[in-house]
């Protein structure tokens, strides 16, 4: 994926679309673009996520098929909890741009709207303090 290409599909996703276009250009250069077939596993039921995702086409899924947010990744990466349900990809796969851990803390001091932007984000009703599965 080009480096532009990047850019706009970071652009088209909420909290990304907050920042100015020099912000979208540094994280662009930070992400990788992965293709996951369908069925894969991300993440395991009491494992962390390493990675941000955001959602370019397809879909993850939780454990009983509901379609996860377009950014994944960003509870466990805050706050280093196990996730309460395995996670994977949907029935037409995943393609999303990944920004590992380390560059993820990088990008939220150097962007801080960001983060701003990951809180007004619509929380899942899930208990990250324990694995048991999510609020019906």
């Amino acid at each position: 994926m080009r480096l532009i290409e990047k850019v706009f599909a970071l652009e088209a996703v909420f909290p990304f679309s907050l920042l100015k276009p020099e912000e979208l250009l540094t994280i662009a250069t930070a992400a990788t673009d992965h293709r996951f077939a369908p069925g894969r596993v991300l993440c395991a039921r009491g494992d962390v996520l390493n990675r941000l995702y955001v959602r370019i086409e397809g879909s993850a899924v939780d454990d009983r098929g509901n379609a996860m947010q377009a950014v994944l990744g960003t509870t466990m990466l805050l706050t280093s909890k196990p996730a309460p349900f395995t996670i994977s990809t949907g029935p037409d796969g995943y393609i999303a741009l990944a920004i590992p851990r380390g560059k993820f803390f990088t990008i939220v001091n150097e962007c801080p709207a960001l983060l701003v932007g990951f809180f007004q984000m619509p929380l899942l009703r899930v208990d990250y303090g324990s694995t048991a599965a999510p609020v019906p």
